[in-house]
């Protein structure tokens, strides 16, 4: 039996009919990109960009040494999210 998700991403409600474990990292991908990353960049500027997971990884990567305040798993989600959402 599928369950249904709401949630909202600042545009309206957005009903899922997903696995669970889907929608939670797409909406802590969403989360993260918008907490730790908007601060030093605007997120249409991350988000009009098309990568494939490794290049996803090593950009994500490259901010947190940079100064980007992720935790391993975190930058797992993040980078899932991305790597799912803004694909080539």
């Amino acid at each position: 039996m599928k369950k249904v998700y709401c949630y909202s991403l600042g545009l309206g409600l957005v009903v899922s009919v997903m696995q669970p474990s889907l929608v939670l990292a797409e909406r802590d991908g969403a989360a993260l990109l918008e907490e730790r990353c908007s601060g030093c960049h605007p997120v249409a500027l991350t988000t009009s960009k098309h990568k494939t997971p490794k290049q996803w990884q090593a950009t994500v990567s490259r901010m947190k040494h940079r100064g980007a305040r992720l935790t391993e798993e975190e930058l797992k989600t993040l980078v899932d999210y991305l790597s799912e959402t803004f694909k080539p």
